[in-house]
């Protein structure tokens, strides 16, 4: 708990407002200021510490205390004034972590990660607006934050930053600001309506009535703000930019940028709307499927720059083409830093993916060939659920990972005793799940730990069924599955000597700001269209504090739709491969190979 705010009811008893861990703002209560709660008080002084640092009116300090010696001394503070003038030039290279006077102790920054944010700082001096493109796995997080509090620690910007994240990896960004910025104040705006409402009264500003209390957001009346750094969603971004974009932010941070590919969406439209000084992206993948999306990214970021996509798409329409691409890099390198695991982690593992062949069990062959033929009397179940078939395509990729996705099979198919699947049923029926079997059982007896991705929560579910009877314990994420729960269950997994050997995630939910170093192989069950998708998948474990080599097997059924799947992301990824990696990375050494 913390206290937000300070106030006296009639008898003149001081009161604070606390917010409470794992409870959300509108559980916030005021409580005494001699009320027995553990560490209230030191809490107080931050509180009193941060309204000081803000050039709020503050309560008197305490007297120093005299040493024996005679000389004057007082108790650290939790939040040190702003600079009065800048300590160093930005244009200086960080050579070390020793430069780097202000980081938090027992902690140490990679060289390159020293490199990317000695280059951020360089490109803010010079007001060139960035895009931190690189690898997943090497710490964009980390020197984000960084980058923001050597701004700051050294007196060349006092903030405030806005930074905007998915929804889903916000608790990790809380972690990483409170170990590696631990003077910073950041305010998380997230929540339903009343919680955003308590946020907007006392979380943005000391000074009285600077948000008019209402349940709609409003422009801040204040000159000054109470936090360092406000992090939010994509969604508060759109719903609250009445109050967010009335703020003066001196930078903006977007993480997982690609989601500004589309200028149509409104998440774009608005956030271009806010008053930002400065913009930073980051994206593992600056590319994911064509130059339209590229060039979206470096229009919001530059408008000036890259005004016209008819030009830019001219000018790059064989992007094969040597020279063209140079012209690229030439055009990207100022706004633009992007490296690999393979090229600055030498120390690191590396990863080996194959593609694992496998055939449709007889029970897959029979659905198969009923969705082909329109046999709407097999496929549907007499219960009620029914197969459109509007989109075959997406009936065969489930049929392919498991004929029980589909009503009619799922109703015929044998059940146990406790009302689950009969588990040798449910496994001969999927050619997929009996080769799983098999590799887990392996895997097991070796050692190693396995992540299991798949597109289709109801894949989930079986496969829950399915470990549940093998005996393998494990976790889950998916889309629903959020926040504090989200993050339990990947501490548990991460925890050491977890008995949990498998971590059941979706693909699109499961692919970001999760860090999963302890499993050192990955499943993908089923493959994304997009197939940096799958990348952002399988670097959970490929990042910092893995130990071992990672092995990626990506399930392929013969004869399917699944080979098409395969064939359109071997394209995507050559394009990328052009635009993207050289002159900006180098090789990406990942070894192929298909196995029958």
């Amino acid at each position: 708990s913390f206290p937000t705010r300070r106030s006296s009811d009639l008898d003149g008893t001081v009161q604070y407002l606390v917010k409470w861990t794992d409870l959300s703002y509108a559980d916030a209560s005021w409580e005494d200021e001699d009320e027995e709660i553990p560490e209230l008080s030191v809490l107080i002084q931050h509180y009193e510490d941060l309204k000081f640092v803000c050039g709020a009116e503050g309560s008197k300090r305490k007297k120093k205390k005299k040493k024996g010696d005679g000389e004057e001394d007082e108790k650290p503070r939790k939040y040190n004034p702003f600079p009065e003038k800048a300590l160093t030039n930005l244009d200086t290279k960080y050579k070390d972590n020793t430069a780097c006077k202000w980081l938090p102790k027992d902690l140490a920054l990679h060289p390159y990660q020293l490199e990317g944010i000695s280059w951020a700082r360089h490109s803010w001096n010079n007001n060139t607006d960035i895009i931190l493109a690189d690898e997943m796995g090497l710490g964009k997080t980390i020197q984000t934050i960084t980058f923001l509090y050597s701004l700051y620690k050294e007196g060349h910007c006092r903030g405030p930053f806005l930074v905007a994240v998915p929804l889903s990896t916000l608790i990790n960004w809380e972690r990483e600001f409170a170990l590696w910025a631990p003077e910073f104040y950041v305010v998380s705006y997230v929540g339903d309506k009343d919680s955003r409402v308590m946020i907007r009264e006392h979380e943005l500003s000391f000074e009285e009535n600077a948000v008019r209390k209402s349940d709609k957001a409003s422009r801040i009346k204040s000159s000054t703000v109470k936090f360092h750094v406000l992090l939010t969603s994509y969604e508060i971004i759109s719903i609250d930019a009445a109050c967010l974009g009335s703020v003066q932010w001196e930078v903006l941070v977007v993480d997982e940028a690609h989601r500004l590919k589309n200028n149509q969406s409104k998440f774009f439209r608005i956030l271009a709307g806010y008053h930002l000084n400065y913009k930073m992206l980051l994206t593992g993948t600056p590319l994911q499927n064509n130059l339209e999306e590229l060039f979206y990214l470096l229009n919001f970021l530059t408008p000036s720059k890259f005004t016209d996509l008819s030009v830019f798409q001219s000018s790059f329409e064989d992007i094969a083409k040597e020279e063209q691409v140079r012209k690229l890099h030439e055009l990207l390198g100022p706004h633009m830093l992007r490296r690999l695991k393979a090229d600055v982690l030498k120390s690191m593992p590396t990863k080996s993916e194959f593609i694992v062949r496998t055939n449709l069990a007889p029970a897959q062959k029979k659905t198969y060939k009923n969705i082909l033929t329109r046999n709407f009397e097999a496929l549907n179940a007499k219960g009620g659920g029914q197969v459109s078939l509007l989109n075959v395509m997406m009936e065969l990729k489930k049929c392919a990972n498991h004929p029980y996705l589909l009503p009619g099979p799922a109703e015929d198919a044998p059940m146990a005793p406790s009302g689950l699947f009969e588990i040798t049923a449910m496994t001969k029926a999927s050619g997929k799940l009996v080769l799983l079997h098999k590799m887990l059982l392996k895997l097991k007896e070796q050692g190693h730990r396995v992540l299991i991705f798949s597109q289709m929560t109801k894949m989930l579910d079986l496969l829950e069924d399915f470990l549940d009877g093998i005996g393998f314990k494990y976790e889950r994420i998916d889309g629903g599955i959020t926040g504090t729960l989200r993050q339990d269950a990947i501490d548990r997994f991460n925890r050491p000597h977890a008995e949990q050997f498998c971590f059941l995630l979706s693909t699109r939910a499961g692919g970001l700001g999760i860090n999963l170093a302890t499993a050192d192989t990955v499943i993908i069950y089923d493959s994304d269209w997009n197939p940096h998708n799958d990348i952002q998948a399988f670097s959970r474990a490929h990042r910092i504090g893995q130990t071992n080599k990672v092995m990626i097997y990506r399930f392929v059924t013969r004869n399917t739709v699944e080979e098409r799947v395969t064939q359109v992301a071997k394209k995507k990824m050559m394009l990328t491969h052009l635009v993207v990696q050289p002159g900006m990375g180098g090789k990406n050494n990942l070894s192929k190979q298909e196995i029958d």
